[in-house]
């Protein structure tokens, strides 16, 4: 720690009644020496110049061991420096620094680079009391090898001094031996200590690593069901396709096997349809001729029952009138037709006829309903599916429909007299 001025003149006087005859010539070249003309000359020593136990001083303190070893190699002092122990390193340059040789001259030159500034900051020192501040200004800033140095080979140094200055370096040697022991201990512990968690981060390392290897062999495990599982997917899609085409294909050769049966009831169904064109007309024809006559007699081609059921349905016919109501048959035979739309007609009505899918299309069917006030159809004489499609279209639109037990004649016109009474009160 740092003294105040006020303290400096009482230290100084301890300094020099402690000091021996026997510390004086160690630290201190005799009177008559090279070394003591430089001094009262004024000028700076050089190491050779500062004798005794000041020189290993000087070289264990302001030099590191790297820097002696690089000086040992520039001036050849050894052929390997490294291979030597930092002891015999610091003995052997240090037995050389007590004459003016190459490596003497070198650690000079070395040491006057190395603390040039504290060479400087000693250089106007007068007076023991200032050597005394600047030493402890050194030593409380860490400074104390370049301080020493500067101070040792400065040419006004007092003797108290230097002893001084000697005593504090080399108590300070002693008390870094003991703080480098506690170190050693320390760093024994440490290395104690970096063992056993060296070996506990190897064993953590090691678990980690085990938990590694099982999450990749589960992942490989997850990766492998995974492809599997999209080599199944991808088959089910084929199968759904090959599935979905066989479907189509199983549909489409019923609807050709349909069509083609459509297609053969549809040739039938003309050449009936034309056959029964023809006849029509060659009743209508003869009706006709027979009309002009005086309608004595039936066409002779009508069967007995047709001839029967019209003389009847003649007979009624006279007895009620329709009103211009529109009635729609459905079905029946083609001459029973024209006879009952005669018939009709003389009754002011109109009838509708519809041969249920035949000829005409069935999509006509809905259209003639509605203009219809009334549906007959003969269960006997009428397709399945006409009969089913006229009870849908009469029940959504609400057409009264009557299903007749025959296609004769004399059916039809007892179901209107039937029906004809509600129909006139409801007018």
């Amino acid at each position: 720690m740092r003294k105040d001025a006020a303290s400096a003149p009482a230290a100084l006087a301890l300094a020099s009644s402690a000091m021996t005859p026997i510390l004086s010539e160690l630290i201190r070249p005799p009177a008559g020496s090279p070394a003591a003309d430089h001094r009262g000359e004024g000028r700076r020593l050089a190491i050779w110049e500062v004798r005794g136990a000041s020189l290993c001083s000087i070289i264990g303190t302001c030099l590191s061991l790297a820097e002696l070893r690089r000086i040992a190699k520039k001036c050849a002092v050894v052929d390997d420096p490294w291979r030597l122990s930092d002891y015999d390193i610091h003995g052997t340059l240090t037995a050389r620094m007590s004459t003016d040789s190459a490596e003497a001259r070198a650690v000079t030159k070395h040491l006057d680079a190395k603390f040039e500034g504290a060479i400087r900051k000693a250089r106007p020192l007068q007076s023991a009391e200032d050597f005394i501040a600047y030493w402890e200004a050194a030593v409380d800033a860490g400074l104390a090898p370049g301080a020493y140095w500067a101070m040792v080979t400065h040419p006004k140094l007092p003797l108290e001094v230097e002893a001084r200055v000697y005593g504090e370096i080399h108590m300070m040697s002693h008390m870094s031996g003991a703080s480098n022991r506690g170190d050693a201990r320390a760093i024994a512990e440490a290395r104690r200590e970096k063992g056993e968690l060296a070996r506990r981060l190897s064993a953590r390392i090691g678990e980690r690593d085990a938990r590694l290897r099982e999450a990749d062999a589960e992942l490989a495990r997850l990766r492998a069901r995974l492809g599997a599982l999209e080599t199944l997917e991808d088959e089910c899609a084929r199968l759904r396709r090959l599935a979905d085409e066989n479907l189509l294909a199983s549909e489409l050769r019923a609807h050709v096997s349909e069509l083609d049966l459509l297609r053969q009831e549809n040739a039938l169904l003309k050449r009936e349809s034309t056959g029964f064109e023809l006849q029509c007309e060659h009743l209508r024809a003869r009706l006709q001729a027979a009309e002009t006559r005086g309608g004595a007699e039936p066409p002779p081609d009508w069967t007995a029952e047709e001839s029967a059921d019209g003389s009847a349905a003649e007979g009624e016919a006279k007895t009620a009138t329709l009103c211009g109501r529109c009635l729609l048959y459905v079905g029946g035979r083609p001459q029973t037709v024209c006879k009952l739309r005669q018939l009709i007609a003389g009754r002011n009505g109109q009838l509708l006829h519809h041969d249920g899918g035949l000829e005409n299309s069935p999509a006509r069917l809905g259209e003639l309903v509605r203009q219809a006030d009334a549906v007959f159809f003969p269960v006997d004489c009428v397709s399945h599916g006409a009969a089913e499609a006229v009870k849908k279209i009469c029940q959504s639109e609400g057409k009264p429909m009557r299903p007749l037990r025959s296609a004769s004649a004399t059916t039809f016109l007892r179901a209107l007299e039937a029906d004809l009474a509600p129909m006139t009160e409801a007018s």
